[in-house]
Protein backbone atom coordinates (compact mmCIF):
# COMPACT_ATOMS: atom_id res chain seq x y z
CA UNK A 1 0.00 0.00 0.00
CA UNK A 2 1.17 3.51 -0.83
CA UNK A 3 0.51 6.57 1.25
CA UNK A 4 -1.59 9.36 -0.25
CA UNK A 5 -1.67 13.05 0.52
CA UNK A 6 -5.07 14.34 -0.52
CA UNK A 7 -5.10 17.94 -1.70
CA UNK A 8 -7.84 18.96 0.74
CA UNK A 9 -5.39 18.18 3.56
CA UNK A 10 -2.59 20.33 2.17
CA UNK A 11 -3.56 23.44 4.14
CA UNK A 12 -3.41 21.40 7.37
CA UNK A 13 0.02 20.11 6.35
CA UNK A 14 1.35 23.61 5.76
CA UNK A 15 0.07 24.66 9.19
CA UNK A 16 1.62 21.59 10.80
CA UNK A 17 5.01 22.15 9.17
CA UNK A 18 5.01 25.81 10.14
CA UNK A 19 4.08 24.92 13.71
CA UNK A 20 7.05 22.53 13.75
CA UNK A 21 9.35 25.43 12.83
CA UNK A 22 9.70 24.77 9.09
CA UNK A 23 9.37 27.54 6.57
CA UNK A 24 7.12 26.36 3.74
CA UNK A 25 8.07 27.44 0.21
CA UNK A 26 6.43 26.56 -3.06
CA UNK A 27 5.45 27.76 -6.56
CA UNK A 28 3.62 31.09 -6.38
CA UNK A 29 2.25 33.10 -9.28
CA UNK A 30 2.75 36.87 -9.00
CA UNK A 31 1.39 39.70 -11.11
CA UNK A 32 4.27 39.65 -13.60
CA UNK A 33 6.22 36.47 -12.88
CA UNK A 34 6.06 33.21 -10.99
CA UNK A 35 8.66 31.96 -8.55
CA UNK A 36 9.26 29.79 -5.49
CA UNK A 37 8.31 31.81 -2.41
CA UNK A 38 7.34 31.37 1.24
CA UNK A 39 3.63 30.75 1.90
CA UNK A 40 1.40 30.71 4.96
CA UNK A 41 -1.29 28.39 3.64
CA UNK A 42 -1.83 25.82 0.94
CA UNK A 43 -4.13 28.05 -1.11
CA UNK A 44 -1.18 30.26 -2.05
CA UNK A 45 0.55 27.41 -3.88
CA UNK A 46 0.00 27.18 -7.64
CA UNK A 47 0.58 23.76 -9.19
CA UNK A 48 -1.05 24.59 -12.52
CA UNK A 49 1.99 26.10 -14.23
CA UNK A 50 4.46 23.97 -16.18
CA UNK A 51 7.17 25.42 -13.94
CA UNK A 52 7.82 28.84 -12.34
CA UNK A 53 9.60 31.54 -14.31
CA UNK A 54 12.38 31.61 -11.69
CA UNK A 55 14.26 28.48 -10.60
CA UNK A 56 15.06 27.03 -7.19
CA UNK A 57 18.66 28.20 -7.54
CA UNK A 58 18.22 31.58 -5.90
CA UNK A 59 16.89 29.98 -2.69
CA UNK A 60 20.34 28.41 -2.27
CA UNK A 61 22.53 30.85 -4.21
CA UNK A 62 20.97 34.35 -3.90
CA UNK A 63 21.47 37.01 -6.54
CA UNK A 64 23.43 39.07 -4.03
CA UNK A 65 24.73 38.09 -0.63
CA UNK A 66 27.02 39.78 1.94
CA UNK A 67 30.07 37.79 2.99
CA UNK A 68 32.17 40.03 5.25
CA UNK A 69 31.76 43.43 6.88
CA UNK A 70 35.10 45.20 7.31
CA UNK A 71 36.36 48.29 9.12
CA UNK A 72 39.82 49.68 8.37
CA UNK A 73 41.50 51.16 11.45
CA UNK A 74 44.90 52.76 11.92
CA UNK A 75 46.80 49.57 12.76
CA UNK A 76 44.33 46.77 12.01
CA UNK A 77 41.31 45.69 10.01
CA UNK A 78 38.26 44.39 11.85
CA UNK A 79 36.10 41.88 10.02
CA UNK A 80 32.77 40.28 10.82
CA UNK A 81 31.61 37.29 8.78
CA UNK A 82 28.02 37.11 7.61
CA UNK A 83 26.31 33.73 7.78
CA UNK A 84 23.08 32.65 6.08
CA UNK A 85 19.96 32.76 8.27
CA UNK A 86 19.47 29.39 9.90
CA UNK A 87 16.18 27.56 9.79
CA UNK A 88 14.77 24.41 8.28
CA UNK A 89 12.43 24.68 5.34
CA UNK A 90 10.36 22.47 3.10
CA UNK A 91 10.08 23.31 -0.58
CA UNK A 92 6.79 21.79 -1.70
CA UNK A 93 5.89 21.41 -5.36
CA UNK A 94 9.25 21.81 -7.07
CA UNK A 95 9.73 20.41 -10.55
CA UNK A 96 12.18 17.61 -11.25
CA UNK A 97 14.37 19.79 -13.48
CA UNK A 98 14.83 22.34 -10.69
CA UNK A 99 15.68 19.71 -8.08
CA UNK A 100 18.09 18.10 -10.54
CA UNK A 101 19.77 21.45 -11.02
CA UNK A 102 20.69 21.58 -7.33
CA UNK A 103 22.19 18.10 -7.45
CA UNK A 104 24.17 19.04 -10.57
CA UNK A 105 25.72 22.03 -8.80
CA UNK A 106 26.52 20.22 -5.53
CA UNK A 107 29.95 18.95 -6.67
CA UNK A 108 30.87 22.40 -8.01
CA UNK A 109 30.16 24.12 -4.68
CA UNK A 110 32.07 21.40 -2.82
CA UNK A 111 35.02 21.16 -5.20
CA UNK A 112 38.29 22.93 -4.26
CA UNK A 113 36.52 24.96 -1.58
CA UNK A 114 33.36 23.95 0.27
CA UNK A 115 30.84 26.76 0.04
CA UNK A 116 29.24 26.71 3.49
CA UNK A 117 26.56 29.15 2.35
CA UNK A 118 25.35 26.67 -0.27
CA UNK A 119 25.57 23.53 1.84
CA UNK A 120 23.97 25.01 4.94
CA UNK A 121 20.91 25.82 2.88
CA UNK A 122 21.03 22.43 1.18
CA UNK A 123 21.21 20.58 4.49
CA UNK A 124 18.34 22.57 5.98
CA UNK A 125 16.00 22.13 3.01
CA UNK A 126 13.62 19.31 2.15
CA UNK A 127 12.83 19.19 -1.58
CA UNK A 128 9.39 17.81 -2.46
CA UNK A 129 8.98 17.41 -6.21
CA UNK A 130 5.80 16.74 -8.17
CA UNK A 131 6.05 14.53 -11.25
CA UNK A 132 5.11 16.47 -14.37
CA UNK A 133 1.88 15.54 -16.12
CA UNK A 134 2.04 18.53 -18.50
CA UNK A 135 4.86 20.14 -20.47
CA UNK A 136 5.33 22.75 -23.16
CA UNK A 137 7.41 22.91 -26.32
CA UNK A 138 10.43 24.21 -24.40
CA UNK A 139 10.73 21.31 -21.93
CA UNK A 140 13.70 19.09 -22.78
CA UNK A 141 14.52 17.00 -19.70
CA UNK A 142 14.54 13.76 -21.70
CA UNK A 143 17.15 15.22 -24.06
CA UNK A 144 19.44 15.51 -21.02
CA UNK A 145 18.78 11.86 -20.01
CA UNK A 146 16.47 12.96 -17.19
CA UNK A 147 12.71 12.55 -16.93
CA UNK A 148 9.50 14.33 -15.82
CA UNK A 149 9.59 12.17 -12.68
CA UNK A 150 13.34 12.19 -12.09
CA UNK A 151 14.26 11.75 -8.42
CA UNK A 152 17.65 13.45 -8.71
CA UNK A 153 18.03 16.05 -5.97
CA UNK A 154 14.63 15.27 -4.48
CA UNK A 155 13.72 14.06 -0.97
CA UNK A 156 10.07 13.27 -1.72
CA UNK A 157 8.44 12.57 -5.07
CA UNK A 158 4.69 13.13 -5.42
CA UNK A 159 2.71 11.56 -8.26
CA UNK A 160 -0.55 13.41 -9.02
CA UNK A 161 -3.91 11.66 -8.83
CA UNK A 162 -6.79 12.29 -11.22
CA UNK A 163 -8.92 15.45 -10.88
CA UNK A 164 -6.30 17.16 -8.68
CA UNK A 165 -7.39 15.05 -5.74
CA UNK A 166 -3.90 14.65 -4.32
CA UNK A 167 -0.65 12.77 -4.72
CA UNK A 168 0.92 9.38 -4.17
CA UNK A 169 3.89 9.85 -1.83
CA UNK A 170 7.29 8.31 -2.58
CA UNK A 171 9.79 8.89 0.24
CA UNK A 172 13.34 9.00 -1.13
CA UNK A 173 15.59 10.17 1.70
CA UNK A 174 15.70 10.17 5.49
CA UNK A 175 15.32 13.95 5.42
CA UNK A 176 12.10 13.56 3.43
CA UNK A 177 10.79 10.82 5.71
CA UNK A 178 11.37 13.00 8.77
CA UNK A 179 9.50 15.92 7.22
CA UNK A 180 6.53 13.76 6.24
CA UNK A 181 6.46 12.11 9.65
CA UNK A 182 5.34 15.51 10.94
CA UNK A 183 2.18 15.30 8.80
CA UNK A 184 1.62 11.55 9.15
CA UNK A 185 -1.87 12.16 10.59
CA UNK A 186 -2.92 13.65 7.24
CA UNK A 187 -1.57 10.83 5.06
CA UNK A 188 -3.82 7.91 4.13
CA UNK A 189 -3.02 4.42 2.95
CA UNK A 190 -4.29 3.68 -0.52
CA UNK A 191 -3.63 2.15 -3.92
CA UNK A 192 -5.14 4.65 -6.33
CA UNK A 193 -3.46 4.87 -9.75
CA UNK A 194 -1.44 7.99 -10.42
CA UNK A 195 -1.68 10.01 -13.59
CA UNK A 196 0.96 9.09 -16.18
CA UNK A 197 3.90 11.41 -16.52
CA UNK A 198 3.92 13.61 -19.58
CA UNK A 199 5.79 12.41 -22.67
CA UNK A 200 8.58 14.88 -23.46
CA UNK A 201 10.06 14.20 -26.93
CA UNK A 202 13.82 14.33 -27.26
CA UNK A 203 14.85 17.53 -29.02
CA UNK A 204 18.41 16.56 -29.99
CA UNK A 205 20.99 13.78 -29.79
CA UNK A 206 23.03 14.76 -26.74
CA UNK A 207 25.79 12.19 -27.27
CA UNK A 208 26.36 13.34 -30.85
CA UNK A 209 26.47 16.98 -29.73
CA UNK A 210 28.99 16.23 -26.99
CA UNK A 211 31.19 14.37 -29.47
CA UNK A 212 31.18 17.41 -31.77
CA UNK A 213 31.97 19.78 -28.87
CA UNK A 214 34.86 17.61 -27.72
CA UNK A 215 36.51 17.76 -31.13
CA UNK A 216 39.24 20.49 -30.94
CA UNK A 217 38.76 21.24 -34.64
CA UNK A 218 35.29 22.64 -33.89
CA UNK A 219 36.45 25.22 -31.35
CA UNK A 220 37.03 27.77 -34.11
CA UNK A 221 34.14 26.65 -36.28
CA UNK A 222 32.25 29.38 -38.15
CA UNK A 223 29.15 27.85 -36.56
CA UNK A 224 29.68 29.85 -33.36
CA UNK A 225 29.46 33.18 -35.14
CA UNK A 226 26.44 32.10 -37.15
CA UNK A 227 24.46 30.77 -34.19
CA UNK A 228 25.21 33.74 -31.93
CA UNK A 229 24.54 36.61 -34.34
CA UNK A 230 21.17 37.47 -32.77
CA UNK A 231 22.33 37.10 -29.15
CA UNK A 232 22.16 40.49 -27.39
CA UNK A 233 24.13 39.40 -24.32
CA UNK A 234 21.32 40.18 -21.85
CA UNK A 235 22.18 37.12 -19.67
CA UNK A 236 18.54 36.29 -18.98
CA UNK A 237 19.34 32.68 -19.92
CA UNK A 238 22.11 32.41 -17.33
CA UNK A 239 20.16 34.16 -14.58
CA UNK A 240 17.12 31.93 -15.10
CA UNK A 241 19.17 28.74 -15.47
CA UNK A 242 18.95 26.32 -12.50
CA UNK A 243 22.62 25.35 -12.87
CA UNK A 244 24.49 28.51 -13.93
CA UNK A 245 26.64 29.57 -10.99
CA UNK A 246 29.03 32.34 -12.09
CA UNK A 247 29.53 35.09 -9.54
CA UNK A 248 31.74 38.07 -8.79
CA UNK A 249 33.01 39.31 -5.42
CA UNK A 250 33.10 43.06 -4.88
CA UNK A 251 33.85 45.41 -2.00
CA UNK A 252 31.16 48.03 -1.48
CA UNK A 253 31.90 50.93 0.87
CA UNK A 254 34.21 53.86 1.43
CA UNK A 255 37.82 54.34 2.53
CA UNK A 256 37.23 53.07 6.04
CA UNK A 257 34.44 50.49 6.00
CA UNK A 258 32.30 48.39 3.74
CA UNK A 259 30.88 45.01 2.84
CA UNK A 260 32.41 42.32 0.68
CA UNK A 261 29.53 40.97 -1.38
CA UNK A 262 28.97 38.03 -3.71
CA UNK A 263 26.86 38.89 -6.79
CA UNK A 264 25.64 36.85 -9.70
CA UNK A 265 27.64 37.33 -12.87
CA UNK A 266 27.37 35.84 -16.34
CA UNK A 267 29.67 34.58 -19.08
CA UNK A 268 27.30 36.40 -21.49
CA UNK A 269 28.52 39.80 -20.30
CA UNK A 270 31.40 41.41 -22.18
CA UNK A 271 33.02 42.54 -18.91
CA UNK A 272 33.00 39.03 -17.46
CA UNK A 273 36.48 38.25 -18.80
CA UNK A 274 37.81 41.79 -19.17
CA UNK A 275 41.40 42.05 -17.86
CA UNK A 276 42.70 45.09 -16.01
CA UNK A 277 45.01 45.66 -18.98
CA UNK A 278 41.99 46.11 -21.22
CA UNK A 279 42.48 42.80 -23.02
CA UNK A 280 39.41 40.58 -23.25
CA UNK A 281 40.02 36.94 -24.28
CA UNK A 282 36.33 36.58 -25.10
CA UNK A 283 35.67 39.93 -26.73
CA UNK A 284 32.92 38.77 -29.11
CA UNK A 285 29.44 37.45 -28.44
CA UNK A 286 30.26 34.32 -30.45
CA UNK A 287 33.18 33.52 -28.14
CA UNK A 288 30.96 34.03 -25.10
CA UNK A 289 28.17 31.84 -26.48
CA UNK A 290 30.72 29.16 -27.36
CA UNK A 291 31.99 29.28 -23.78
CA UNK A 292 28.46 28.84 -22.41
CA UNK A 293 27.77 25.75 -24.50
CA UNK A 294 31.26 24.30 -24.10
CA UNK A 295 31.12 24.76 -20.35
CA UNK A 296 27.78 23.02 -19.94
CA UNK A 297 28.43 20.04 -22.19
CA UNK A 298 32.22 19.68 -22.35
CA UNK A 299 34.20 21.35 -19.56
CA UNK A 300 31.79 20.78 -16.66
CA UNK A 301 31.08 17.09 -17.41
CA UNK A 302 34.80 16.59 -17.99
CA UNK A 303 35.41 17.59 -14.39
CA UNK A 304 32.24 16.47 -12.59
CA UNK A 305 30.91 13.72 -14.87
CA UNK A 306 27.51 15.41 -15.30
CA UNK A 307 26.17 17.91 -17.83
CA UNK A 308 25.49 21.37 -16.44
CA UNK A 309 21.92 21.44 -17.71
CA UNK A 310 18.73 19.92 -16.33
CA UNK A 311 16.53 20.51 -19.37
CA UNK A 312 14.09 23.02 -17.89
CA UNK A 313 14.02 25.04 -21.12
CA UNK A 314 13.94 28.46 -19.43
CA UNK A 315 16.85 29.71 -21.57
CA UNK A 316 14.72 29.30 -24.70
CA UNK A 317 11.36 30.02 -23.09
CA UNK A 318 12.38 33.46 -21.82
CA UNK A 319 14.93 34.52 -24.45
CA UNK A 320 13.96 37.86 -26.06
CA UNK A 321 15.50 36.83 -29.41
CA UNK A 322 14.30 33.21 -29.48
CA UNK A 323 17.52 31.31 -29.01
CA UNK A 324 18.83 29.05 -26.29
CA UNK A 325 20.52 25.76 -25.56
CA UNK A 326 17.84 23.73 -27.33
CA UNK A 327 18.20 25.63 -30.60
CA UNK A 328 22.00 25.55 -30.43
CA UNK A 329 22.23 21.80 -29.83
CA UNK A 330 19.64 21.13 -32.51
CA UNK A 331 21.85 23.02 -34.97
CA UNK A 332 24.93 21.13 -33.77
CA UNK A 333 23.03 17.89 -34.38
CA UNK A 334 22.69 18.92 -38.04
CA UNK A 335 26.46 19.26 -38.31
CA UNK A 336 26.99 15.56 -37.71
CA UNK A 337 28.06 13.52 -40.77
Amino acid sequence: MTRILFSDKLDHCVTKWRSAGLEVIGPVRGESLSTYAAVENGAELDFGMVLPDRSLKELFFPQTEPMVRYTIKKNEIDTVDFTPPQGKRIIFGARACDASGLAIDDPLFGWDYKDEYWFQRRNESVIVTIACTTADDFCMCTSLKLAPDSTKGSDILLRPLERNRGWLVEELTDRGREAFAIISDYLQEGSEPALPTVVVPEKFNLDACVTWLQNPENFDSKFWKEISMRCIGCASCTYLCPTCHCFDIQDEGDTYSGIRRKNWDSCSFSLFTMHTSGHNPRSTQSARWRQRIMHKFNYFPGKFNVNSCSGCGRCSRQCPVDMGITETLQEISKLQP
